[in-house]
């Protein structure tokens, strides 16, 4: 940290970070809500993050997830979450870091 500035893009980044963990926890304890989805953006190459293979091959630097209907197994640590998704009738677990995170949104609540 630079002792003669505050790194006021970085705390922000964090306090996002932190909505975001917030969200997921709730979900993981209480489910997803009525209409609520959710698009998680995250970067693909960052270290921790967990996807199949080929969606690392398709997606090579950034990739989204919608969480709405067909999730499982929604788990959160204060450094990452993990969730088992379905892709082409398999289910794979995806691992993200919070820190590999680039977007978040819930469209039904203008979010």
């Amino acid at each position: 940290m630079d002792p003669d500035n505050i790194d006021y893009p970085a705390i922000l980044q964090d306090a996002l970070r932190g909505i975001v963990r917030r969200v997921l926890e709730q979900v993981a304890e209480h489910g997803l809500p009525g209409e609520h989805l959710l698009y998680v953006g995250f970067r693909t190459g960052f270290p921790g993050v967990q996807v199949p293979r080929f969606l690392r091959d398709q997606y090579p630097e950034e990739v989204t997830i919608v969480l709405q209907h067909q999730f499982w197994g929604l788990e959160v640590t204060p450094e990452d979450f993990s969730v088992l998704l379905t892709f082409g009738g398999s289910r794979q677990q995806v691992v993200v870091p919070f820190a590999a995170l680039t977007a978040f949104a819930d469209p039904s609540a203008d979010f």
